[in-house]
């Protein structure tokens, strides 16, 4: 490493984990923090067990302060060597502002590979974790989506939702399962108490039935029962976490599923899940690309200005993120594409000013 990269190196870095620790205060404070006084007030939670949950969905938080801490760093540096006249004695010796700001962008490239391998490895987990935890301690699952789903017909009809309790994979058993059957005409609503896989269908336990709605339903008990739900085990584990809990891998098998059952809306959602995981840490190599751009053409920036480009900008690309990730989301477009345009549309802005810069 040359002296020159160290020295911007020396430059960038303290203002880049200074702008982690005051961005990650400000995620903390409006959503991480209310969710855990929610927990301990309103759900009567231990605070040591809010505070563990609060600890697992940490890292979550710290990865999306990465792409407005970059941006940040490599503003207030460039600011600063462009404010003192460095930058300008450096161009005049002859190094160029791309061999400057080289360090920053690798950086930039080190950062979003840290991002992608704590998205992936680290965050599905622990979300995981944390929503065990306030399960066991809710004694409840309903609401959370837990084992919820539905099945529908490939014109988009219901055709079964089914809610259990819990899952015992060991022993391939529902608790406490709810089925509302729509395919026999008149809707069936089945009360289990345990739901077994028999190896092609779901034997039934202590069964309550129900035909129909209203006043005219019709209401009788079986001891036993054989039916489809529509759910293998495999595919209820899957179906049992949601995506921000699951791996790349898990994504892709839930993926299959739903298209192998002809469900597109669900299939779109996970594909597009997959593309975001995979295109959103990337985001910070474009930030800090712009913010070399920006820094050139701003004298002394103060950390306050500095703070708030970096947020305008950051809240700019997520608005664009999520408008195009909804399309990708319905099906309407090429969820590869859909997911990496705003990092491409990043790079492109922060090529032009940096040349533009260059030619100044």
């Amino acid at each position: 490493m040359s002296r020159l990269d160290r020295y911007v190196l020396g430059e960038m870095l303290p203002p880049f984990l200074f702008g982690v620790g005051a961005f990650l205060a400000v995620l903390v404070g409006t959503s991480a923090l209310y969710e855990m006084l929610t927990l301990i007030f309103r759900q009567g939670f231990p605070v040591p067990l809010a505070l563990e949950v609060f600890v697992f969905k940490l890292p979550a938080t710290v990865v999306l302060t990465f792409p407005m801490a970059a941006m940040f760093g490599s503003l207030m540096a460039i600011s600063r060597l462009s404010g003192d006249g460095e930058l300008v004695a450096l161009r005049a010796g002859g190094v160029s502002l791309v061999r400057i700001g080289l360090p920053i962008l690798v950086v930039g490239l080190v950062v979003s590979a840290a991002s992608l391998a704590i998205n992936e490895l680290v965050v599905p987990p622990l979300n995981d974790r944390a929503f065990v935890l306030i399960r066991n301690a809710s004694g409840t699952v309903a609401g959370r989506g837990d084992m919820v789903f539905e099945v529908r017909a490939p014109d988009g009809r219901f055709e079964r939702f089914l809610y259990a309790e819990t899952f015992d994979p060991e022993t391939m058993t529902l608790k406490k399962a709810t089925i509302v059957d729509f395919t026999h005409g008149e809707p069936q609503t089945l009360f289990a108490q345990s739901v077994r896989w028999q190896g092609e269908t779901w034997a039934m336990e202590k069964v309550r039935v129900t035909q129909g709605v209203g006043s005219g339903s019709r209401e009788y008990y079986l001891t036993a029962a054989q039916w489809d739900v529509g759910r293998t085990p495999e595919e209820v584990t899957r179906v049992r976490k949601r995506p921000e809990e699951m791996s790349l891998p898990e994504l892709h098998a839930q993926a299959k599923v739903a298209l192998e059952r002809g469900d597109g809306a669900v299939a779109g959602r996970m594909l597009q899940n997959i593309q975001l995981r995979l295109a959103m840490p990337w985001s910070s190599v474009g930030f800090a690309l712009l913010g070399l751009s920006l820094g050139v053409r701003r004298q002394r920036s103060g950390r306050g200005i500095g703070m708030g480009l970096s947020l305008v900008v950051l809240f700019i690309y997520y608005i664009v993120a999520h408008t195009l990730a909804v399309l990708g989301e319905r099906s309407m477009a090429n969820h590869v594409l859909i997911a990496w345009t705003p990092n491409l549309l990043l790079y492109l802005v922060g090529i032009g000013l940096l040349l533009r810069a260059s030619e100044g």
